[in-house]
């Protein structure tokens, strides 16, 4: 159901307080007037305008309320559209007015509709609204929007595959964006050609980082560049098969996504980007911390952002260290309400979601973890990212070493990687950047004794947190899947039993 259809039916069935959010008003109050006029009349109020057209003078939230229940001709249906009246809300006795008229709307067949970016509703009011959130332009509105600047330039209608990239790239965009985005990409490419198309997406992924927290991500990692996580790998290689146009037909639904838990320097963050990769689908980074810190807008914030990642959909969204921008919600951290709806906004779109969006989200500090997030059914799987095993040290090592220019067999890895028992992915690369530094600083070639060398001298984390790692491990057992070689080829053992 459209947004106009759902605003006219809660019309048709009596609602009396609607409150619409979004930042886009004037697309909010043309679409109130298509789902709300026809026989009934609409008005519109601001601090500037008054009740236009019931009575312009009617500039105070008061009288402007009085004049909404004031008789007409015939007494003709009326829905005023309140611009920015969360503000008036705040004053206690604007709030009482208007619950003291909301009886008389019914039978006089009057609604008022809030339109303001925040939700914001005193005590009294909020059982007595419902409340919408105006979705993002899809398709066919945006294609009006292209189709109307064309028109305006004198230029002829787009053909079908540049129509269709054009508004593949500006989804996710509102309709004032995408119309800034179009003109520009017009003004560069009248032709509607490949580099429209880029300045489209450039200028979403632009808007997209200042305005909903989304960071579109370069990805040219894939599985074969992640050392170890064998088991993941495996794992995700068959939820990518998923994603084949007949796989619907076979009865799977798309992937809902992955967690991956575990120590600091394993591969995690580099594990989200090899999956978009591997599912070919774009990488979004969703930034919490900056979506969560609006204060008392970071519901608002979060839904506008979830609602882009949606838009734009097919994609994997990436969340780093969930368990930061949750801080507050976790158990033992006390009780904060912000952080609870907050959290709340976002397992409840985790769980009822039904855009193809596969969220990969990573986690350092599990203590921290809310248990809604570890719930089955926000994600398809839960993965323990440990510290390489012996195999997986060596196939880390070599990986670093090809991607320096450097044969992998001219060196005794398995020795080295014997030496680098409880060293993170990240510290086993610090050991061939170090090598190299040594080896350039002498004036030759980087040697087996120099990887030796670089082991032995560096202090891995394992070291310093090893209680902290060991009780990370033992929380794991039982409640997430290993992401390493051992589960791995106890899939393979399971595939091959009869």
């Amino acid at each position: 159901m459209s947004f106009v259809e759902e605003l006219a039916e809660l019309r048709r069935t009596g609602a009396r307080l609607l409150y619409v959010v979004t930042d886009e008003e004037e697309r909010a109050v043309a679409l109130c007037r298509a789902a709300l006029g026809g026989e009934a009349g609409v008005a519109v109020w601001s601090r500037t305008r008054g009740l236009d057209p019931v009575d312009r003078a009617a500039k105070d939230p008061h009288a402007a309320l009085d004049a909404l229940l004031r008789p007409n001709a015939a007494e003709k249906p009326l829905a005023a559209l309140l611009l920015d009246f969360h503000h008036e809300l705040e004053d206690r006795s604007v709030a009482r007015h208007l619950r003291d008229v909301l009886p008389e709307f019914y039978p006089r067949r009057r609604c008022a509709v809030v339109i303001a970016p925040a939700l914001r509703l005193p005590e009294g009011l909020a059982a007595e609204t419902t409340v919408l959130r105006l979705p993002l332009p899809d398709r066919e509105e945006l294609g009006a929007a292209l189709g109307a600047l064309l028109t305006a330039r004198g230029a002829a209608a787009a053909n079908a595959p540049a129509l269709h990239a054009m508004l593949g790239a500006a989804a996710g965009l509102t309709y004032t964006q995408a119309q800034r985005a179009f003109s520009r990409a017009l003004h560069v490419d009248p032709a509607l050609g490949e580099r429209a198309v880029a300045i489209v997406t450039e200028e979403k992924a632009r808007l997209l980082a200042s305005d909903r927290g989304l960071e579109l991500v370069e990805v040219k990692e894939r599985p074969e560049d992640v050392g170890g996580l064998e088991g993941f790998k495996a794992w995700i290689g068959e939820r990518a098969l998923a994603f084949a146009h007949d796989a619907r037909g076979f009865g799977l639904a798309a992937p809902r996504g992955v967690m991956l838990l575990g120590v600091q320097g394993c591969g995690k963050s580099l594990a989200a980007k090899a999956v978009a990769g591997l599912l070919r689908i774009p990488l979004v980074r969703l930034d919490l911390p900056s979506v969560l810190g609006a204060g008392d807008g970071a519901e608002e914030g979060l839904a506008r952002a979830l609602a882009a990642a949606e838009a734009i959909a097919p994609l994997a969204l990436w969340v780093d260290e969930i368990e930061k921008g949750f801080a507050g919600s976790a158990p033992g951290e006390g009780t904060d309400p912000r952080a609870a709806r907050v959290l709340g906004t976002f397992s409840t779109w985790l769980q009822e979601r039904r855009a193809p969006v596969f969220v990969v989200a990573t986690a350092n500090d599990v203590t921290r973890l809310p248990p809604e997030l570890l719930r089955r059914g926000r994600f398809d799987e839960l993965f323990f990212v440990d510290l390489p095993d012996l195999e997986a040290r060596r196939a880390i090592l070599a990986l670093h070493l090809q991607k320096r220019g450097r044969g992998p067999e001219a060196f005794d890895l398995p020795a080295i990687a014997a030496a680098c028992d409880g060293y993170s992915g990240a510290e086993l690369e610090q050991v061939v950047v170090g090598a190299l530094h040594r080896a350039y600083a002498l004036g030759r070639e980087v040697e087996t004794q120099d990887l030796r060398r670089l082991a032995q001298d560096l202090v891995p984390l394992y070291r310093t947190y090893e209680e902290q790692i060991k009780a990370l491990r033992e929380w794991s057992r039982g409640r997430a899947r290993g992401a390493g070689r051992e589960t791995a080829v106890v899939d393979l053992f399971r595939r091959a039993e009869p």
